[in-house]
């Protein structure tokens, strides 16, 4: 069915174009891409260039097609034996197209323009993504600002964000831009707690539904302070049901923690619901900055944490959020674990099965029997801190957290993944001002990285494995990536089998599992006719939020469903699951001049320098020019100097009047066992990867000596380790 094109679109930034007609002449072939190129962009397509036909004659290029980039159809050799990876499709056999041929003058006239799309049109801020429209970094001044940021040691990262901030409708990748990383750093001298209010509440000015807070002391020293942009609150109104909270350090000039909050998306991206940078990790401290948070977050609690085992944080959660459910981190638990079990595990040879057959009971009964079993047998019960945990079972083992929703995560490395993109840009010497904008980049990172996905999500159809309808729904709800993970679990269901066990009314017991598998091992599955309710064991619609294999194979084998129940629909999941009213609020003000347009005015100066000092009349016209303007500009907007901003006496920062307050620079931060010269605690995921292979020796991996003899077995956890005590 044909798409009808719409005449303006609500978002649109591009000027009317003028829609092509048979007839119309352009001077060119080039003016004749650039015409339908813009027009494109206006009405939401890419275009590309298609064929050409030659005289026989001269052999010269007489006719020429501009083609819709989803024109033709490229053949999916899935499932024919091909062992290449199956791409997303993007191309849809549209007809659109403008076609032009040279005439006897030497112009050329378009011969042929069909209007109409087969697919779905872009918004002109979208269509900016395709292809023919992402061009920027081919202008000359943005090759020229390329250069000169080049020359100031900046690299491509650094460079592809400056573009791309300075210009939101743009997106320059790294790999356009060929420099190496390196970054000059602005100067803030003794002027830290000043500086970093007056940046904030500027940003409160700029966006209204901006939100922070400064904890000070008695003698007004900065503590701690917090702050979440508008995109921020209202992303956790929408994906706010699972948060993220670690505490992982940062190099900054007085040491302070980094804490960010983390969520994920309908893409399973990280995204950031604000975050702060601290005076400590004390109880109280945590408890402030909790309260902040949820006033921030309007009030709301979400309905799971997943934190580490900090005492501290765990007695603030408590206060702060009774109602939320709390979850440790997998990977500290195994970190902690493999401390206070591994002489017991390295002297019993059946410790590590008889563990992971109690780890992995599938229901608390089970959990509870073969724990009094497991203790008695390696004798536990004088682990203190085994003891401890298992009084907080209900915060780690699996059987215990099987009725609530976790998108999946059992650890912090979504916060610690955001974490890791300061890598490089931070060290002892950042400055908190600069810290925060910083973090302002990787929250617009976080922000094109989902765009990008939409873009992907709706400008492709995805590859089925089948030709069953519920995986056709599927693939038309969920968004791409997490399409990605459902389809996992459907082609693992048709390698499933079931048994019916019973039925009473209209319910009915199945057992399904994994035909390579002991049916020991197999889900039981409830299904029930009537409301079409179903519930697995394994619980991963109620963890994870989409269907398991086991009741995949009902539905499709015994049910014979064409889509999958609302009930089993998550909107968090899917392309729409954003409110539109929420997310299209403006975080900076349309008044801001932004650093393209300072070096758009620096550029510009430059140049009338240069010519200015060319000749003496040339001087007498440039100063004189300048002088007027320079009256003319102080005139329209009643510029007079500025007071300064703020000024030191000894070590308190002194404050404009207005302010009503002296802020003073925090104090260096103590903190709990951290070295004196580190960048971040790294996360589990790095840790586990960085060690090498065990060997030998089951802690370090070396050889020639066993892990009761180890050197290092206070000091290091190896991978294989790790891997042991995994617990997601």
């Amino acid at each position: 069915m044909d798409v009808v094109v719409a005449e303006t679109n609500a978002d649109s930034t591009e000027p009317s174009v003028k829609e092509p007609y048979v007839s119309l002449v352009f001077e060119s072939v080039d003016e004749a891409y650039w015409f339908y190129n813009s027009y494109a962009l206006n009405v939401g397509f890419g275009i590309k260039k298609g064929s050409t036909s030659k005289s026989f004659s001269s052999g010269d290029v007489i006719a020429r097609r501009f083609e819709c980039n989803k024109s033709g159809l490229k053949t999916s050799k899935v499932g024919e034996g091909s062992s290449t990876r199956a791409h997303r499709l993007t191309r849809v056999n549209c007809k659109a197209k403008l076609d032009i041929r040279k005439n006897k003058d030497d112009k050329w006239v378009v011969t042929g323009f069909i209007k109409e799309h087969n697919h779905e049109l872009d918004t002109p801020r979208k269509a900016k993504r395709h292809r023919s429209h992402n061009i920027l970094h081919k202008d000359k001044e943005v090759k020229k600002l390329m250069d000169q940021l080049y020359s100031a040691g900046m690299g491509p990262a650094k460079i592809a964000r400056i573009l791309n901030e300075t210009n939101c409708n743009s997106s320059i990748s790294a790999n356009q831009v060929s420099v190496h990383l390196s970054e000059h750093r602005k100067n803030n001298i003794e002027n830290e707690g000043a500086s970093v209010f007056a940046y904030l509440k500027k940003q409160q000015e700029l966006d209204p539904n901006f939100y922070f807070d400064i904890e000070l002391d008695s003698n007004l020293v900065l503590r701690s302070f917090f702050w979440a942009d508008s995109r921020s609150r209202n992303d956790f109104l929408t994906f706010g049901d699972v948060v993220v909270f670690d505490v992982t350090y940062k190099t900054n000039k007085f040491m302070m923690p980094f804490a960010p909050f983390t969520g994920v998306n309908h893409h399973r991206q990280s995204i950031l619901f604000g975050c702060a940078l601290l005076a400590d990790e004390t109880e109280e401290t945590f408890h402030w900055l909790f309260h902040q948070w949820l006033k921030c977050m309007f009030d709301t609690a979400p309905k799971v944490i997943i934190t580490d085992m900090d005492g501290a944080m765990y007695n603030a959660i408590k206060r702060v959020f009774p109602q939320t459910r709390h979850r440790f981190c997998s990977w500290h638990i195994g970190k902690h674990l493999v401390e206070h079990v591994l002489e017991i595990r390295d002297s019993n040879g059946d410790f590590k099965k008889d563990y992971y057959e109690w780890f992995n009971s599938k229901d608390v009964n089970t959990s509870e029997q073969r724990w009094k079993v497991f203790i008695q047998k390696y004798s536990i019960q004088n682990n203190s801190w085994l003891l401890k945990m298992w009084d907080r079972r209900e915060h780690w083992v699996p059987a215990y957290l099987k009725d609530y929703f976790v998108v999946g995560m059992t650890s912090s490395g979504r916060s610690e993944s955001i974490n890791a993109f300061f890598d490089g840009f931070v060290n002892s010497k950042t400055q908190l001002l600069e810290f925060i904008t910083q973090y302002e980049k990787a929250l617009h990172s976080r922000h094109q990285a989902e765009e990008r996905e939409d873009f992907n999500t709706m400008n492709s159809v995805a590859n089925l494995f089948t030709s069953y309808a519920l995986e056709r729904f599927a693939a038309e709800f969920y968004t791409k990536n997490m399409f990605k993970h459902f389809q996992q679990e459907f082609k693992q269901s048709l390698e499933c089998w079931y048994e019916e066990i019973n039925t009473i009314g209209t319910i009915t017991t199945f057992r399904v599992g994994l035909s390579c598998e002991d049916s020991i091992n197999w889900s039981t599955v409830i299904y029930d006719d009537d409301n079409t309710k179903v519930i697995c064991e394994c619980a991963k619609f109620e963890t994870d939020g989409f269907l398991c294999k086991h009741i995949l194979h009902i539905m499709i084998a015994k049910k014979h469903l064409q889509s999958i129940p609302n009930l089993y629909l998550l909107k968090r999941w899917s392309i729409s699951a954003r409110n539109k009213s929420n997310t299209e609020i403006s975080v900076v003000s349309s008044d801001i001049v932004t650093p393209m347009m300072k070096w758009k005015l620096t550029n510009t100066q430059t140049n009338i320098f240069n010519l200015a000092i060319t000749s003496k009349e040339a001087y007498d016209l440039v100063m004189s020019t300048l002088t007027g303007l320079l009256e003319n500009v102080r005139d329209s907007f009643n510029y007079s100097e500025p007071a300064s901003i703020a000024s030191q006496v000894g070590s308190t920062t002194i404050y404009p009047s207005s302010v009503g307050i002296s802020i003073r620079d925090p104090l260096l931060v103590k903190t709990k066992g951290r070295p004196k010269i580190a960048s971040r605690i790294e996360s589990g995921i790095e840790i586990s990867q960085s060690q090498g292979k065990r060997r030998t020796c089951g802690t370090c991996g070396g050889k020639g000596h066993y892990s009761t003899t180890c050197p290092q077995k206070d000091k290091v956890i190896s991978k294989t380790v790790y891997k042991f005590f995994s617990f997601g």
